[in-house]
């Protein structure tokens, strides 16, 4: 599904922090970047950057190695120690050449590094890069939390689990705190726990919230483990939590669920999470005083659910805050598989080709060779390739002309492609960047720094996989969450269909029609957060009902606004309920302030209520009696009379023609 793409303002301008304690450098570096459209504060030294970093959370920093007072390398890995500085790239200038200062700098956390004197291209391509990580990084976060608003408001419809993931979450952290886990692994365990019942989602909601659950009951709803492992597993940034996810409710002695695991085979992390779960069902499900809670988990694990020592710990954990001087072990996740990157290096050079492929298969890459662009694009099209290396200049078809060809071919839009190249000419290099390349190397090749880059450039391309299929979940869920209720299941995808057609009927142009049709898709999110004795009452509500149920285009804007990509559908999913004559909600928006596409929307909205079944009217109407409906209400001022008449010439006499105009949809795998 395409999703519509961001668009940029100057006040979202990136912002560099550069830090040098030469004068000059600093003032060439800060003409370099604005002249590339990037905001910049400077800073003289390590200790001055220190200080300016949180203030401005830059984009990247530029960071010089050889300064006075503090010097770059304590300056980055001070910056990394800390929790707003982990996810901002540093990229570190260095007149040292040795291997061993270049490994220093990686060591001290730094992302990148260039040689003095910089090349202008090469810096500029490089900040290019880690900058373009680290929004993507932002993005992936904030669809998370999306993820993660979702399953909080579903479970605040029971008052009996209510704040239950975060409660989790937050006994989860103290323990691997006191577990001596790094900082990495316990920020794993806390967004894992976060997310350990996101599979409720699929789970119909007349089991959760049955008041006496039957054995069967229970099965069925056990099943949300392999749900929500299902939800996450097609992404490689939520890979980390998806032992969390199916595994919380294993037991050490394999009785749990789903796979019957035992001790051994259960990663600390689901345990950690287990632990801390059972003992949030155990106070606020099955309402034992925080004392009777943790003698029963202790019984619990002495019988053989769970690990004793790691019960004991938890249990130390319940009364104070655990310091870094107070740790009752050293525990650590296990290391992930990781799966070969693939490498196709495109060179006419023999030993060039000869090179990188001893080079990048020492390092743990399978390589794949071709002698020029020809070749290269037979190899794209018969084997999956993570990052190509690109000669520039081949014979039959050279590196410009293959690369124009990836560019212009959307199945290959963000695959990385670096330049090799043995040409110092800055102009071929200039014409690389603007034909699309994310980055370029000189031969003779320096190991550590092809590596590098090529890593740096791998995160990017499953930062940008892994951002359009978070945005497919988020769509999934929003209509997995419809479906649950029997009065407006299809409603979502119906509105988004007829809202694209329509779109494309009244001349819009094709993006913005699938944009519309994205917006139809989540236009209801927000209703997530009204009970559904509200939103199905079959008598009138009350004021106060009301003005509960006519919040959710509010809930649904706010649980989209983190997420950049999806900013253009804001507006639509916070309006669509505003009126021609301004009485409508939430901002009384009246006439042509109602933006176009918003009317638009809106007036499909309303045809797909009024054609449905709804459980506060006995039948749905026909198509000819709500177009009449739709008539009325415009001449009483409810929609905008002319849309309205463009979308009657749209429908015809017969109504929309559902198996011509519908488009795939997002769905969850909950198996």
């Amino acid at each position: 599904m395409s999703i519509a793409q961001p668009s940029t303002s100057p006040a979202e301008r990136d912002l560099v922090l550069a830090v040098d304690d030469n004068e000059q450098n600093l003032q060439l570096l800060q003409e370099y970047l604005w002249s590339w459209g990037y905001d910049v504060v400077t800073a003289r030294d390590g200790a001055e950057a220190l200080d300016l970093y949180p203030k401005h959370d830059p984009s990247i920093i530029v960071l010089d190695v050889m300064m006075p007072n503090v010097d770059g390398y304590e300056a980055c890995a001070r910056i990394k120690a800390q929790p707003g500085g982990r996810t901002i790239p540093i990229l570190m200038l260095t007149a040292l050449t040795g291997t061993d200062d270049k490994i220093r700098a990686l060591e001290c956390g730094a992302d990148d590094f260039l040689n003095k004197p910089i090349n202008r291209e090469e810096l500029r391509t490089r900040i290019r890069s880690l900058i373009k990580i680290r929004n993507l990084r932002k993005e992936l976060d904030s669809s998370e939390n999306i993820i993660l608003t979702l399953t909080t408001a579903l479970e605040n419809k029971d008052p009996r689990s209510g704040g239950h993931v975060q409660r989790v979450a937050r006994h989860a952290k103290r323990l691997a705190e006191r577990l001596g886990m790094r900082r990495d692994e316990i920020d794993t365990i806390e967004k894992g726990a976060m997310l350990h019942d996101v599979g409720m989602i699929g789970i119909a909601d007349q089991l959760l919230l049955k008041p006496s659950p039957t054995d069967e009951d229970r099965r069925q709803i056990g099943e949300h483990t392999r749900m929500g492992a299902s939800i996450l597993e097609p992404m490689k940034t939520f890979a980390a939590f998806v032992p969390i996810v199916r595994w919380h409710h294993e037991r050490a002695d394999g009785s749990g669920f789903p796979d019957g695991l035992t001790i051994d085979a259960i990663p600390i992390e689901a345990q950690v999470v287990g632990v801390a779960n059972r003992y949030d069902e155990l106070v606020h499900e099955e309402d034992f005083s925080p004392e009777a809670a943790a003698s029963k988990l202790m019984n619990e694990a002495e019988g053989g659910a769970f690990d004793s020592q790691l019960v004991r710990t938890f249990l130390t954990t319940l009364d104070d805050e655990p310091s870094q001087s107070d740790k009752a072990g050293n525990k650590h996740l296990r290391p992930g598989a990781i799966a070969k990157a693939r490498v196709l290096c495109v060179d006419d050079n023999k030993l060039n080709r000869d090179l990188v492929k001893a080079t990048l298969g020492e390092a743990g890459f399978h390589v794949t060779i071709a002698e020029n662009g020809l070749k290269a694009m037979e190899v794209l099209s018969a084997e999956p390739i993570d990052v190509v290396l690109l000669d520039l200049v081949m014979p039959e078809q050279d590196g410009a002309e293959t690369l124009r060809l990836l560019r212009s071919d959307p199945r290959y839009e963000f695959l990385p492609v670096i330049v090799l190249t043995s040409h110092r000419n800055s102009a071929l290099r200039q014409q690389a960047i603007v034909a699309g390349a994310d980055d370029f190397i000189s031969y003779p090749l320096n190991r550590l720094e092809l590596i590098t880059r090529i890593q740096s450039l791998l995160r990017l391309k499953d930062y940008h996989a892994d951002l359009e299929q978070t945005q497919n979940v988020i769509c999934a869920l929003a209509l997995a969450l419809e479906a649950k209720d029997q009065y407006t299941k299809g409603h979502s995808q119906r509105v988004g269909d007829l809202a694209r057609t329509f779109a494309l009927h009244v001349g819009m142009p094709a993006k913005d029609a699938e944009r519309i049709r994205v917006a139809g898709l989540l236009h209801d999110i927000g209703k997530i957060a009204v009970p559904e004795s509200l939103l199905n009452k079959q008598g009138p509500l009350t004021r106060d009902e009301f003005l509960r149920v006519i919040d959710h285009p509010v809930i649904g804007e706010e649980m989209v606004r983190p997420l950049m990509t999806l900013h253009s559908v804001l507006r639509l999913i916070r309006h669509h309920h505003e009126r021609y004559d301004g009485r409508g909600y939430p901002d009384g928006l009246r006439g042509d302030a109602i933006p176009y596409e918003v009317r638009l929307l809106s007036i499909v909205d309303a045809y797909d209520a009024l054609t449905s079944h709804r459980s506060y009217r006995p039948a749905p109407l026909t198509h000819e009696a709500a177009v009449g409906t739709l008539r009325r209400e415009a001449a009483g001022g409810k929609w905008d009379p002319q849309m309205v008449e463009e979308f009657v010439s749209l429908l015809g006499d017969n109504g929309p023609e559902w198996e011509r105009i519908a488009q795939p949809v997002p769905s969850l795998r909950l198996a």
